[in-house]
């Protein structure tokens, strides 16, 4: 293991309650939700950081809810996803239905969520691409990764597909022109301003500043000059 992921995984993990619910806890800021719903490897965090490097009132702490997480965490004395109201005012991210506590698409909580969210948004990256980027991370053939993912990439789109998502070409996410206007769009849904300046996604060409920004982004939590919520960092 990198020295990098070292410290990622065991002395700055990204769960930690500045960046992340559970195990932050939530408190209402009396503005709506922004839901992000991907598949894996689609630019969910990419987007999650252009939300909350752009839209200054929805840098909380913690950083964002991971709703699949809180549902699977709950317990008779735990209610995470209870703590989850229409105005809490975060950004909630989620995979369902991929990998969830059966039952979760289901839960009338988890419906009053999406059905009070001031945006659902979702990132369209292709199957083909999805599955060679899983195949890499797991270390698996291209050919294994499309049978072991292809089915939950299908099932995922096909639960958000009547549910008024604001759909997101992956490759947009890296052009400054086509995010300021969703996020200007997506501003006047939930009320608020969007920086002055806008703060497009970093390069990762240059890993010494990725890492840098990701400790801090943990240290720092809301107070980070440039937040990076990214949860692994580079492989070697």
């Amino acid at each position: 293991m990198s020295i990098a992921n070292f410290i990622g995984t065991h002395l700055l993990p990204f769960t930690n309650p500045r960046v992340v619910c559970p195990p932050g806890r939530v408190v209402c800021a009396g503005r709506p939700n922004i839901v992000v719903t991907t598949p894996m490897r689609s630019g969910t965090h990419i987007l999650i950081d252009l939300i909350l490097n752009n839209m200054p009132a929805y840098r909380r702490s913690p950083l964002y809810i991971d709703l699949d997480q809180c549902a699977k965490q709950e317990g008779p004395e735990n209610d995470l996803v209870g703590r989850i109201t229409p105005e809490a005012g975060y950004v909630i991210k989620t995979h369902m239905p991929i990998n969830t506590p059966a039952g979760m698409a289901d839960d009338p909580r988890i419906l009053r969520i999406l059905e009070t969210a001031g945006a659902i948004l979702t990132v369209r990256r292709s199957r083909d691409s999805v599955c060679r980027s899983l195949a890499r991370w797991h270390g698996l053939q291209p050919d294994e990764a499309l049978a072991i993912y292809g089915p939950s990439y299908d099932r995922f789109w096909e639960f958000w597909a009547d549910r008024g998502t604001i759909g997101i070409d992956f490759d947009d996410l890296f052009r400054p022109d086509r995010m300021a206007a969703v996020l200007d769009d997506l501003c006047a849904r939930v009320g608020v301003r969007r920086a002055q300046t806008l703060v497009p996604p970093p390069s990762g060409s240059n890993r010494a500043a990725l890492h840098a920004r990701k400790a801090i982004t943990r240290l720092a939590g809301r107070h980070a000059p440039r937040i990076d919520t990214t949860i692994h960092t580079l492989k070697g």
